[in-house]
């Protein structure tokens, strides 16, 4: 009997491989897909170096719009496919911790950067900030336990205070001087700066809400928002007809643009052209959705860049697997199969 040729052995060797890589790429785009965060604009819920899972079950995973290799970041350049939604379990809710690729970048959608916030604005909502809590409709939002913010703690004597032993277990990291030796300021949950106000050397606690313009520009450009005062705004939603205007124009004309593909400009006062006709009013072709971060004085997100397409959803996250402690080389083991919420 003739024993197999190493040629034989190698193609064998190339099905297997091919199919477990067929396996593993459809396991990544349809079922689930393994996400690290690299910032701390989620903390606490989510901490840098968290290793999470997304659920592509949950809002109904994506066709890819490019060729290639996902997980690897390898694409076939300039190739560009339909791309379609599949049914999913659940639609988006106002709360859900979602992972969507990031809109203002131009690349096609499924290379983009992976951002992960929390939705606050669904289709057909209005969303503000008012004092540094986000209202919905007039309503303000049930507060997220691990929702950060940044306070001013008011001492009743200067030469007091706040020490590690005092932070450290209401899972305060810093605190940092003002010009007012009486006053500090301190990034935590509202929990916990209610902890501060209970020590009897503190005389109050209050948010800090910012009343000046940040050095980055709000959304819509040049609004006179701010990170803590802000809106409100209206959410598109899919089949909305709204009327254009000099002010819903500035909300609007991005997304005509660049998320929706057509031509778009402002013609004369109230008069507007799109792909080349003229038009007073515009109806939305897919839902839009506003989103935060929960470490809210520390987040690069909608109040910034504006709406996320539904088309850029790209999943639901469900759970930390793991977390490593880059500054400390460690792991976190306690945020292990973790679930989120």
């Amino acid at each position: 009997m003739n024993s197999p040729s190493w040629k034989g052995i190698a193609r064998e060797w190339l099905k297997s491989l091919s199919f477990a890589l067929l396996i593993v790429v459809g396991i990544h785009v349809f079922l689930f897909q393994p996400f690290v965060v690299p910032t701390s604009s989620m903390a606490k819920t989510i901490k840098p170096g968290d290793y999470i899972l997304v659920s592509k079950l949950h809002y109904g995973a994506r066709t890819p719009h490019s060729v290639g290799i996902p997980f690897l970041d390898l694409y076939v350049p300039g190739v560009q496919l339909p791309s379609v939604r599949l049914p999913g379990f659940t639609k988006p809710e106002r709360g859900d911790i979602a992972v969507f690729y990031y809109p203002p970048e131009t690349r096609p959608i499924d290379q983009k950067t992976a951002y992960v916030k929390r939705l606050i604005g669904l289709p057909g909502d209005t969303v503000e900030v008012q004092n540094g809590r986000a209202v919905v409709n007039g309503d303000p939002l049930s507060a997220v336990p691990t929702v950060q913010q940044q306070w001013n703690v008011y001492l009743k004597d200067s030469r007091m205070r706040l020490s590690p032993n005092h932070l450290r277990p209401l899972g305060i990291q810093t605190t940092r001087p003002t010009s007012d030796p009486k006053r500090r300021l301190v990034t935590a949950t509202s929990d916990a700066a209610g902890a501060l106000e209970s020590y009897s050397f503190v005389r109050s606690v209050e948010m800090r809400a910012s009343a000046s313009p940040e050095k980055q520009p709000t959304f819509p450009e040049k609004s006179d928002f701010t990170r803590d005062d802000y809106g409100p705004v209206p959410v598109p939603g899919e089949n909305q007809t709204v009327q254009l205007t000099d002010s819903t124009w500035s909300l609007y004309k991005k997304v005509i643009r660049k998320y929706e593909g057509h031509r778009a400009e402002r013609v004369d006062n109230g008069v507007y052209r799109i792909d080349g006709q003229r038009k007073r009013r515009y109806t939305f072709e897919q839902d839009y959705f506003f989103v935060m971060g929960d470490n809210r004085d520390n987040s690069l997100d909608s109040r910034f860049w504006g709406y996320v397409p539904k088309d850029h959803l790209n999943g639901e996250a469900v759970m930390t697997l793991f977390s490593w402690d880059s500054e400390n080389t460690f792991f976190r083991l306690r945020r292990t199969f973790q679930g989120l919420e």
